[in-house]
């Protein structure tokens, strides 16, 4: 059983999302926008977030980043959405969010997406330090540093810098990425190249020069800290 806080201003798909996860065994809290679901979040610090991106009063993204940096919740967070374009897949991984799901969407994939991320969280106490070739990951500082440019990563992206960085010399097949990412019954369609592609421009909007990950078509990805 999990605490889900669902953040939809859509009172019909909200009541849908918050019965189907109710009966399989979480207790749902609804927010109808962004602000309300900030204050839920801060008084009951869920274990996962199911946030919409075109809310009312303060928009999915902006709520996503507060949830982040100013309540500090590492919970994984669903951004639901009808936008299907790179870009805005890409600011969702920028503002934090850990997983996507494109409008319209079925209940049952949404809860597979759930049951993975939750799985995920539970088993991600990792601590120590990652070193690899210029990469410095600490996991309990949440940061990575490259030379001497320092970046604070959203959580999606650095879990994807960790799988890389602790087999630096493997070459990750598509599939076997996104089971690390995602769990192993989560299907990620597009989710993956854009995961990479919001890695990378992180690095670039930090000022780094270093491209950390480098794809070999037709063979998967492999971290390129050199």
């Amino acid at each position: 059983m999990a605490r889900i806080l669902v953040i939809e201003d859509d009172t019909v798909i909200g009541a849908n999302v918050c019965d189907f996860l109710n009966a399989r065994g979480h207790v749902c809290e609804y927010a109808g926008d962004g602000y309300f679901g900030l204050a839920l979040a801060a008084q009951q610090a869920p274990d996962l977030v199911v946030l919409d991106l075109n809310l009312p009063r303060l928009d999915g993204l902006e709520c996503c980043r507060r949830l982040r940096g100013e309540l500090h919740c590492d919970a994984p967070v669903i951004i639901l959405t009808a936008r299907d374009e790179l870009e805005d897949k890409l600011m969702g991984f920028d503002a934090g969010a850990d997983d996507y799901l494109v409008k319209p969407f079925q209940l049952a994939e949404l809860a597979v997406r759930v049951d993975a991320l939750l799985r995920r969280a539970q088993g991600r106490a990792l601590t120590g330090v990652i070193v690899a070739g210029r990469i410095r990951i600490d996991r309990e500082a949440r940061s990575v540093r490259v030379d001497d440019v320092e970046l604070r990563l959203s959580p999606k992206p650095l879990r994807l810098l960790e799988v890389l960085a602790e087999r630096p010399d493997k070459v990750f097949a598509h599939e076997a990425l996104e089971r690390a990412l995602w769990g192993e019954d989560a299907f990620r369609d597009e989710a993956l190249r854009t995961l990479v592609a919001a890695t990378r421009r992180a690095f670039a909007q930090a000022g780094s020069q270093l491209d950390p990950i480098e794809t070999l078509h037709g063979h998967g990805y492999r971290l390129r800290a050199q």
